[in-house]
């Protein structure tokens, strides 16, 4: 697709994490009028509450950051153009049995900032990245603990082996095994089979590629590195806890910022950090530059219905967790 600023907004991603929700079903919404071009691709899901005859949705951005976005607009139309959009999409929901939106927007692009008079919000943590046009990334961003622990990586001759065709995705699921055992992980949504990995180097090739770390010939720490226009992505890390000592993933921060540099990315994003503490701390030793804020936007589209849903839901087994969204899903 022509124009879109980040690897999030493009169908293919979309498409490809359409079966990460159960019987998700992607869909690209596309307003074009004279005033300008609006995209906004999301996952619709079948509400998960006995309603009859009528089978309703609820929809969530696929995984990662997006939500709709302007491609284009005239100059002083942004407002109209959004007002318009929205109706448009109001009508396309009513027509389509959509009940709620769940939208995780892209903190880099902040497209956020055309769509906040149309949601609720909640702050979802930081979202932390590197500053790749400053004159020295590894003194001007990276703190001196940071850059002890690359130094330390490399006299403990750590080596470094970049993969652009997934010929180590074996090694990568390995590692991320490890890594989301190690932090309890059982959520299917955060766990992907070696085949799903692989499947992903032919559809988003030369959008991405292995970042692996080895020592005395073992894998012993890897990032799964996406690549777009202006940005790189550290998207998945999985480390082996048996070799934190010697600061591997350290290294692979600092030689992805190398290769950002080399090809002329401006920002290398960490991506978020809650609930972890120490994770936070990790990845804010790699960057003095602000973090951003992962805002997540929430919307009923059709406040009868949602009602009843909550009502049906409340009335068959309850509700658990009174602070969801969509709440008949708690």
């Amino acid at each position: 697709m022509a124009n879109v600023p980040d690897i999030y907004f493009l169908p293919e991603w979309g498409k490809y994490f359409e079966t990460q929700e159960e019987q998700g079903k992607w869909t690209m919404f596309e307003f074009k009028n004279d005033l300008g071009h609006i995209n906004y691709q999301f996952i619709a899901r079948p509400v998960p509450v006995d309603t009859g005859a009528i089978t309703y949705y609820d929809i969530i951005t696929p995984y990662g950051f997006s939500g709709p976005i302007v491609l284009e607009c005239q100059e002083g139309k942004r407002q109209e153009l959004v007002a318009e959009y929205d109706s448009a999409f109001q009508q396309y929901c009513e027509e389509n049995n959509i009940v709620t939106e769940y939208v995780r927007f892209n903190p880099w692009i902040q497209n956020v900032k055309n769509f906040e008079h149309l949601y609720s919000f909640r702050n979802n943590g930081d979202m932390i990245y590197i500053d790749l046009t400053v004159e020295d990334f590894f003194m001007d961003e990276f703190s001196p603990k940071s850059r002890t622990q690359v130094r330390k990586a490399q006299k403990n001759n750590v080596e470094i082996e970049l993969d652009f065709t997934g010929e180590t995705v074996g090694e990568f699921h390995r590692l991320y095994d490890i890594t989301a055992k190690r932090n309890g992980i059982n959520n299917d949504y955060y766990l992907f089979s070696e085949e799903f990995f692989q499947k992903s180097f032919e559809i988003f090739k030369g959008k991405q590629f292995l970042l692996n770390a080895k020592y005395e010939g073992e894998y012993i720490s890897s990032s799964l590195i996406l690549h777009y226009g202006d940005y790189m992505h550290s998207h998945l890390t999985a480390n082996d806890p048996d070799y934190f000592h010697l600061a591997a993933n350290s290294l692979i921060q600092y030689e992805a910022c190398r290769w950002g540099i080399e090809n002329n990315k401006k920002e290398f994003q960490l991506g978020g950090t809650a609930p972890y503490e120490n994770l936070h701390r990790f990845k804010k030793g790699f960057t003095k530059t602000k973090a951003l804020d992962l805002v997540i936007g929430k919307k009923i589209r059709l406040q009868k219905t949602y009602d009843q849903l909550v009502d049906r839901k409340m009335e068959n087994g309850g509700i658990k967790v009174m602070g969801y969204f969509p709440l008949y899903r708690g």
